[in-house]
């Protein structure tokens, strides 16, 4: 039996220096053996997207990260689409942020859901008293956009103390409502698909984490970046403590404390950071 999944989407994107007005309508096809997709025709009225919008993060974000700092990489987007997977049809929309930030061989990452930049002024303005590498404190806590970053890692590998959870909102790539569902293993109850051009795979939904203990010890150094892509259960990390901003890597053996997640980052099929303290 076939599956068919339509998407007909519209973006306003901010991309290498230059203001794109994306439209695209395609169609995927798959059974157990085969997965072929192809573009069609637009039969869809999708809502007008205000580009002046995105200017205006990307003026904000270029005022914020000036000399001695430089932005090796800046995508703004925001977009609108349709999909239908057989007879099942929904809308979503979507706003991104992509940044890389350069100081002398320091990068710092930074992927937001919102065009909100006070994480971005937070990170420019540590980045750029950065000093010599250093060794990992014994103990740390790292922030909400680090942990997000951090938590597709944990599948299957989560700490005894910490509990794993799908949280409910929005729906899967086979249009499925996506539920409330503790991540116990790899197994998991829904379908993600990041593009018509890709055949969807498992995966766990707004993942967020839980502990017993939520309170942070705010004395503590703290990772507010990544300097890197998190490899497994290491992570290279931009330090502040006290007055001191220095690189280091921390790895991941324990979690002493999460508090309540807030903010969605848009990792993998998404996720929830929350403070923890390791």
């Amino acid at each position: 039996m076939s599956e068919i999944y339509r998407k007909f989407g519209r973006t306003v994107r901010y991309d290498g220096g230059m203001f794109l007005r994306v439209e695209e309508a395609g169609q995927a096809t798959e059974t157990e053996q085969t997965f072929s997709c192809q573009p069609i025709a637009r039969t869809v009225d999708l809502p007008d997207i205000e580009p002046d919008v995105v200017a205006r993060t990307v003026r904000s974000i270029e005022s914020v990260v000036s000399a001695p700092l430089t932005i090796e990489r800046l995508v703004v987007s925001e977009g609108v689409a349709e999909h239908e997977f057989n007879d099942r049809r929904w809308q979503e929309t979507t706003r991104r942020i992509h940044l890389s930030i350069v100081f002398g061989s320091l990068r710092a990452l930074v992927d937001l859901a919102e065009f909100d930049i006070d994480a971005i002024s937070f990170v420019a303005e540590a980045l750029v008293r950065a000093g010599e590498q250093r060794r990992a404190p014994a103990r740390i806590r790292i922030a909400s956009n680090v942990s997000a970053a951090l938590l597709p890692s944990l599948a299957g590998l989560a700490p005894p103390n910490v509990r794993l959870w799908q949280t409910a909102g929005g729906i899967d790539g086979k249009g499925e409502p996506v539920a409330d569902h503790e991540i116990a293993s790899t197994t998991y109850p829904n379908w993600y698909r990041p593009s018509y051009r890709t055949r969807p795979v498992r995966a766990p939904f707004n993942l967020r984490a839980t502990c017993d203990v939520n309170a942070i010890d705010e004395d503590l150094p703290r990772a507010i970046a990544l300097l890197a892509p998190p490899a497994g259960l290491s992570l290279r990390v931009l330090c502040v403590d006290a007055g001191d901003v220095y690189p280091a890597t921390v790895r991941v053996a324990r979690i002493d404390a999460i508090a309540t997640a807030t903010h969605w980052y848009p990792y993998a099929a998404g996720s929830f950071g929350a403070e923890m303290m390791l």
